[in-house]
């Protein structure tokens, strides 16, 4: 017998997954066939609870020209332009476990499981999916948003953890691209063009993740001094931290390892500033108090010219994303002529205000893309940058 939770996929199964023997849940309104509603208007919610009720909806949604906002955890739901729709498509009972083999370090989810239950999960086998997302988000819709670790600096990008990936497209097909074995690998990459598309081209309902084995130590050390240029020293310095995070007026580090590797980074540190030691969380991307949140990105050399005169940041020494809190969308539009003068983005990832107007790099690829994952265009039209 496979362990609790575990579902294996049997040679005869249909690639759409076994069906659950439970409806649609629909809420709100009368289903994906609901023609496009005015402003303010209620918005349908669809619950499937198999692969096979995504397809369906998403061809009902297709043929009815059916605007759909793909829903997980709504942890990145600002993240994006503003987007009319007719119905949300939340992913969220799609949470079984259908694989894991600590062995392998690969484990293999349907996408609307939730973080927490992740977490749990793989702490069985000592390990993590070191995304450091909100424990009530989705796995899908971590991957979907694009969302930015703090531990990016030695964990690398979030894309690189996902191995293989099954979406269904716009118009109902139930794609699968990547392989959980290297050697099996064939085709595009399509698993990674769909980390960060904000659910425009499909809904992710399958993923099979490379996870790691957890740190046997990790401690945060915090100074009473700030400042990039400070940060950047302790980068300079200090051997393979997880994280390097500056603000004003002090610097986090994170540090992960064996013991003896985070007492030799530890010495490193101190040799630079003085830091303490503390058991609180590290600080997440988010200013919970505040009304607007961009997420900038740009050359990390260029975070000291972004961030100058800036009185609130949070900023990733070493990889060039940097956190700033905003009071209301002038100092938005200011910030974001700052940084497209210097050649990075800052979308918003709380609050208004959207994604930014840059111009899309290779526009007539990125739409023959979206013409080929959903041609009818009713997947969040607007929502993404590409659309």
């Amino acid at each position: 017998m496979p362990p609790s939770g575990l579902r294996p996929r049997w040679e005869d199964e249909s690639a759409q997954g076994p069906a659950r023997g439970r409806p649609l849940r629909r809420l709100r309104g009368g289903g994906p066939r609901s023609r496009r509603r005015a402003p303010g208007g209620h918005v349908d919610l669809i619950h499937p609870h198999s692969k096979r009720d995504v397809v369906d909806a998403l061809r009902a949604a297709s043929a009815a020209e059916t605007r759909v906002l793909i829903v997980g955890g709504r942890r990145h739901i600002d993240k994006g332009n503003p987007s009319h729709v007719d119905a949300e498509l939340w992913t969220t009972v799609l949470d079984d476990r259908v694989a894991y083999d600590p062995a392998e370090m690969l484990c293999v989810v349907e996408a609307g499981m939730r973080i927490h239950d992740l977490t749990a999960m793989l702490a069985e086998g000592d390990q993590e999916w070191p995304v450091d997302a909100p424990g009530d988000a989705t796995v899908g819709g971590v991957i979907a948003s694009g969302a930015t670790t703090t531990r990016q600096l030695r964990m690398g990008a979030l894309r690189d953890t996902v191995v293989e990936m099954e979406v269904v497209t716009g118009d109902g097909r139930l794609i699968r691209s990547g392989a959980r074995t290297v050697k099996n690998v064939t085709g595009y990459d399509v698993h990674r063009l769909l980390t960060g598309s904000l659910g425009t081209l499909g809904v992710i309902v399958q993923v099979a993740l490379k996870v790691r084995p957890l740190p046997k130590a990790t401690r945060t050390l915090v100074s009473d001094e700030g400042g990039v240029e400070l940060g950047t020293r302790v980068l300079d310095t200090v051997p393979l931290p997880a994280a390097v995070l500056a603000e004003p007026d002090r610097i986090v580090v994170r540090l992960e390892g064996w013991p003896e590797e985070v007492e030799e980074q530890t010495t490193a540190a101190r040799s630079i500033v003085a830091f303490d030691e503390t058991d609180a969380p590290f600080p997440e991307a988010r200013f919970q108090e505040a009304a607007i949140v961009a997420e900038a990105a740009i050359v990390p050399s260029r975070l000291p010219q972004l961030l100058a005169g800036v009185e609130r940041y949070r900023a990733m020494i070493g990889v060039g994303i940097a956190w700033v809190p905003l009071e209301d969308d002038e100092a938005l539009t200011g910030f974001r002529a700052r940084a497209a003068e210097i050649g990075g983005i800052a979308p918003v990832i709380r609050g208004p205000g959207g994604l930014g107007e840059p111009a899309a790099p290779a526009a007539e690829v990125q739409r023959r893309i979206r013409a080929a994952m959903d041609p009818a265009g009713i997947l969040a039209p607007g929502r993404a940058w590409s659309a």
